[in-house]
């Protein structure tokens, strides 16, 4: 069948099918696979293409696929790709690469590859034909799986580490007699605080990812919810000597209070960390065209690179490691802004130009605004 629908039909025995079947065989498999989510490439025992899918010319580009009958090596760069079906045309068995990284206009993707040899009826084999299968998201999440772990384990080593040092040391001392000092105890209920506050949130993203914890939706006033939040926090605001101002143009929105609370908390606070002191926080509501209501959070700080914006909600992720740990973050918050956002089937994103502080957006669809 593939013979057919790379073009090498072999000579027909008497009786077999006739031309104009093995022509419509051949179109119909090309149709198939042309249809075939997968890019799929099939080369002769020199390198060249016999046929590929379109699919497959997405992944290596147009630049390459206009190269015409070019040898393997000048489409695909990539020598594990190479070898595989250099392995396979040699030795004619299959060959299977399982992430093989692809850069495509400045992105990287992941494809695993299963390559399979072609054969005549004398089982010679003739080419080979490769099925590339899109695996970044699997990628993406496996290696967020391992980021999560080992920043969780980092996250709880690290005040451990200053609540096991401290105590010791006070151990020490009480049993030689000195002096109790203070301000050791102050450190380890400072780490004690953090070590909380990060189970807290743990706790909290775990609780939205197992979907246990409903939605209430309620029509909620958002100059009321705006206006008790901003003065529940206006000690840390007056501590960076930062003002905050609203803008209310719709009344209303339908969400969780609790959960709507945790998004005004984190974004504020994120955006009180990162502006100067005396620097200002704007907070605006209004509805889009269609309907949805947005809630906006704009500062004057630094602003955020744009190389940080796809991977910002990601647990743990932070631009500046050193210094949102010296802040008190556990690096979550954005995180379950992005959940809560989900959970209501709407969405949060950043804009952010360097120098020119940061706005983050969050949409509540018009199907749960009121």
């Amino acid at each position: 069948m593939l013979k057919r629908l790379f073009g090498k039909v072999e000579e027909t025995k008497e009786g077999e099918e006739s031309i104009e079947e093995v022509r419509a065989q051949r179109d119909e498999l090309s149709t198939l696979v042309a249809g075939i989510s997968d890019a799929i490439l099939a080369v002769d025992r020199e390198g060249a293409p016999l046929f590929y899918n379109g699919q497959f010319a997405v992944l290596v580009g147009p630049e390459r696929m206009n190269q015409g009958r070019s040898k393997l090596l000048e489409m695909i760069r990539d020598p594990d790709i190479v070898n595989a079906f250099r392995f396979t045309i040699e030795e004619g068995r299959i060959y299977q690469l399982k992430a093989v990284p692809i850069l495509q206009k400045d992105k990287k993707k992941f494809y695993s590859l299963s390559v399979s040899p072609l054969r005549r009826p004398d089982r010679s084999v003739y080419g080979a034909v490769g099925m590339f299968h899109d695996v970044t998201e699997l990628k993406l999440a496996e290696q967020m799986r391992i980021d999560f772990v080992a920043n969780v384990s980092h996250e709880l080593r690290t005040p451990l580490t200053a609540i096991k040092g401290y105590t010791d040391t006070l151990i020490a001392d009480e049993k030689l007699g000195r002096p109790l000092e203070t301000s050791f105890l102050e450190v380890i209920s400072r780490n004690v605080d953090r070590l909380m506050l990060l189970i807290r949130d743990l706790l909290d993203l775990s609780t939205m990812d197992s979907s246990i914890d409903h939605l209430v939706k309620e029509k909620i006033s958002t100059e009321e919810l705006t206006t008790r939040i901003v003065s529940q926090m206006q000690q840390t605001f007056e501590g960076k000597q930062q003002s905050v101002t609203t803008t209310f143009n719709t009344g209303f929105v339908q969400a969780d209070l609790k959960r709507l609370e945790q998004v005004l908390v984190n974004l504020l606070d994120n955006a009180s960390k990162y502006s100067p002191a005396g620097g200002s926080i704007h907070v605006v509501w209004e509805a889009d065209e269609e309907g949805e209501i947005l809630l906006r959070i704009e500062d004057t700080g630094p602003g955020i690179p744009a190389e940080h914006h796809d991977r910002l909600f990601e647990r743990f992720y932070r631009v500046d490691k050193g210094r949102q740990r010296e802040t008190g973050g556990t690096g979550l918050g954005l995180a379950i802004v992005k959940h809560i956002m989900q959970r209501h089937g709407g969405a949060v994103w950043v804009q952010s130009d360097m120098g020119r502080g940061s706005r983050f957006t969050c949409q509540f669809p018009n199907d749960v605004t009121g």
